[in-house]
């Protein structure tokens, strides 16, 4: 029984012993706070350094911090990752991730220990991503852009995260190493927004409406949308308000990611919108009717015509269109119309840059383009706006024009106090007045909740 005990004993403060290969095993029993126990071992090199890791891991166990693996690879923690997320994830999301971790993750750090990759390695991968770098067959893959290295810090970030909750790891070194943006010195540039100067828009829309492969172009041009969204309209999301207004209704988005294709919500809350359609507009959609109804007669139409499912623009087989054939289209109109070849995108760009710059109400054109915060469409299209700022200024005679035909009014003989009622004139009528004629703050009229509202 002596013995017994002392064996449990020597569990619970360690033991080490020497193998035959010369290094130290040592063996711990812990607890930890939530009463749990654990066996931790592992073999060092002297025996010094095993006492020192069994106090170690007694250290640890009190504050709750459990072993992290040392077999788990960071390909096999973002696979388990994507793994998990794929019933919340959208399908453009999941195949977009799929393709950043095959493309840009596993050929560089899928074989190695995710809890032995340090912030500092993180930067270099991130510095090599910056960079041309071999690719398949002895191709050389062009340098990642910014955007692209962001969402490769947040896959990575994602599963680090995944996998300390799951006991596996401790740290994340993603949270210290982030790609480093162009404004802060990245060798990687980002493209200003491209747009359609006025006079090239009005060029583009001219030739687009005399295609018919190019009319949706010349819809996105009128209307804002995104090509997606444009390509996902359905003849019941054309419709009329109380006015008799038209609109469309935006409610879904229709994309495709390497041969695959996705159809689900917009982007953001925000993104469900009405877009009113102005007469050109309108008359885009009109004509699409009278072609896809002469189309549905047919042989072979694989269409439903003009149905409320049906798209408004359709191939002439009635199938839905392509982006990447629209995307043909538009280099196409863009040579036929002498302006620089964009993509369709851009064409979305042109719009809020060309409402902006005429000085319409940012708010609205926020709504219009289903951006979630005016600061977005603000920021993004700031570039617009410098022109605007010449003539803000203001001179002395400017202000002195606004008083002309009127009686200057007369000089207060108080400082004005927060929060009171209009200024009496001194030894007119009215109670509570003061020697300076200011009418004291009423008691009742103290809001005691904090500062007031800006309105």
């Amino acid at each position: 029984m002596t013995g017994k005990r002392k064996g449990k004993a020597s569990d619970r403060q360690g033991r080490v012993e020497l193998q035959p290969s010369g290094r130290w095993r040592w063996r711990v029993r812990v607890e930890y706070p939530d009463g749990t126990r654990a066996r931790l071992n592992g073999t060092v090199t002297t025996k010094r350094e095993g006492h020192e890791a069994i106090a170690r891991a007694h250290q640890e166990a009190a504050q709750g911090k459990r072993p992290v693996s040392r077999t788990l690879t960071v390909g096999e923690m973002v696979t388990e990752y994507m793994r998990s997320k794929r019933a919340t994830w959208a399908d453009r999301t999941a195949w977009n991730n799929e393709a950043l971790y095959t493309r840009h993750i596993a050929p560089h750090l899928g074989h190695l220990i995710a809890a032995g990759i340090l912030p500092g390695r993180l930067r270099e991968y991130f510095e090599l991503l910056s960079v041309a770098r071999p690719g398949e067959e002895g191709t050389m893959r062009p340098p990642l852009g910014y955007s692209g290295q962001r969402q490769v810090h947040v896959l990575l970030h994602g599963a680090y995260a995944h996998a300390i909750a799951d006991g596996l790891l401790r740290d994340n070194p993603a949270q210290y190493a982030r790609p480093l943006s162009p404004s802060k010195g990245g060798a990687v540039k980002e493209a200003k927004v491209k747009h359609f100067e006025p006079e090239d828009l009005a060029r583009f829309v001219t030739v687009a409406l005399g295609d018919r492969f190019a009319l949706p172009l010349a819809f996105l041009a009128y209307t804002g949308l995104r090509i997606g969204e444009a390509l996902a309209l359905t003849w019941g999301d054309v419709r009329r308000d109380d006015t008799g207004a038209h609109y469309v209704s935006v409610s879904k988005t229709r994309s495709e990611f390497e041969g695959k294709y996705y159809a689900g919500g917009p982007k953001t809350s925000a993104g469900v919108r009405r877009v009113y359609l102005s007469g050109e507009a309108l008359g885009i959609v009109e004509d699409m009717k009278g072609r896809v109804a002469r189309e549905a007669r047919a042989l072979k139409y694989q269409g439903a015509g003009l149905a409320d499912t049906a798209p408004v623009f359709p191939s002439v087989d009635g199938r839905p269109m392509r982006q990447d054939s629209l995307r043909a289209v538009m280099r196409r109109t863009c040579e036929a119309a002498g302006v620089p070849i964009l993509s369709p995108h851009a064409l979305r760009h042109s719009t809020g840059t060309f409402l902006i710059s005429r000085g319409e109400d940012p708010v609205s054109v926020a709504a219009m383009l289903g951006h979630a915060q005016v600061s977005t469409t603000l920021n993004i299209y700031a570039h617009a706006l410098p022109g605007k700022l010449r003539g803000l200024g203001y001179e002395l005679s400017d202000l002195r024009g606004r008083g002309q035909g009127r009686a200057a009014p007369a000089p207060l003989e108080a400082p004005t106090v927060p929060g009171a009622g209009p200024l009496e004139a001194e030894g007119g009528t009215g109670e509570g007045k003061t020697r300076a004629g200011v009418s004291p703050v009423r008691r009742g009229a103290v809001r005691k909740g904090g500062p007031r509202r800006k309105v």
